[in-house]
């Protein structure tokens, strides 16, 4: 069983551990999650896979190699079968994910607490989806362009430093997606140096993915490997980011820097 110190204040803690400290704790309590946040994973990648394949029918290594997003095959497919899927893809991608945010913060849940929070949840997930299409169709246009792809890896990072806590606050303060903006700013300033480690240390396993394991075989058999070991690696390290993270925005709520929501 999870100790007391992995809790919140709203979750009747009766002292407010160090940092580090709650950190341990709750990879500790919630290590089995991990494997939440690899079946997330490998929803985030088949579905572009899918929804690629429905656009333009290509081979599996080709559509591993392509650039693609679930919301600009929706647009771009204008085909009935990529928007349902695009769409079924936002819909479950937000249930799950709120259960994922809640099960680390108390027990194991599938969904959302209810629906508004669900309506929270997918507005989010709608929001980063949007922003996903957006960074695709930019990293197309640079192409191979060295001060293209600095500038768009600063634009990366400038986009996800308002949702980066945004998630973890709508789950954990009961707030909407406008107020969960403002709170996940409020937290990244005050926490900037971990923040920011954090962030470029999830933008640097995409990277090492992208050298260690590049699905650039040319039959499909050959891609598998390289996939499998894309969502494992990517889950794994996308797991150990919430914790921190999720550590991160309660001890700031905990400080008196937020208020509790």
């Amino acid at each position: 069983m999870p100790t007391a110190s992995v809790y919140s204040a709203a979750m009747q803690m009766n002292a407010r551990p160090a940092l580090p400290q709650r950190i341990v704790g709750l990879l500790r309590a919630k290590e089995f999650l991990v494997f939440y946040a690899i079946g997330l994973a490998a929803l985030d990648l088949c579905v572009p896979l899918a929804t690629g394949w429905l656009r333009a029918h290509r081979s599996l290594p080709d559509l591993a190699q392509a650039q693609n997003s679930v919301a600009g095959d929706a647009v771009a497919g204008h085909g009935p079968a990529v928007v349902a899927l695009a769409v079924g893809y936002l819909l479950v991608s937000a249930w799950f994910t709120a259960g994922y945010l809640r099960s680390l913060l108390g027990r194991l849940h599938w969904g959302p607490r209810d629906g508004l929070q669900f309506r929270r949840l997918l507005a989010y997930v709608v929001l980063f989806a949007l922003l996903d299409w957006g960074l695709t169709a930019g990293a197309v246009a640079a192409g191979d362009n060295p001060t293209a792809l600095q500038a768009l890896l600063v634009l990366q990072v400038a986009v996800n430093v308002p949702l980066l806590y945004a998630g973890y606050a709508i789950v954990a303060s009961n707030v909407g997606l406008l107020r969960a903006i403002a709170r996940s700013l409020r937290t990244f300033a005050a926490n900037a140096i971990v923040s920011l480690l954090v962030l470029l240390a999830l933008f640097e396993a995409v990277i090492v993915l992208g050298v260690v394991a590049p699905p650039t075989a040319g039959s499909a058999s050959g891609v598998l490997p390289a996939l499998l070991i894309h969502v494992l690696v990517w889950g794994s390290v996308s797991f150990l980011a919430d914790v921190v993270l999720l550590c991160v925005y309660i001890d700031t709520v905990e400080r008196g820097t937020l208020p509790p929501g």
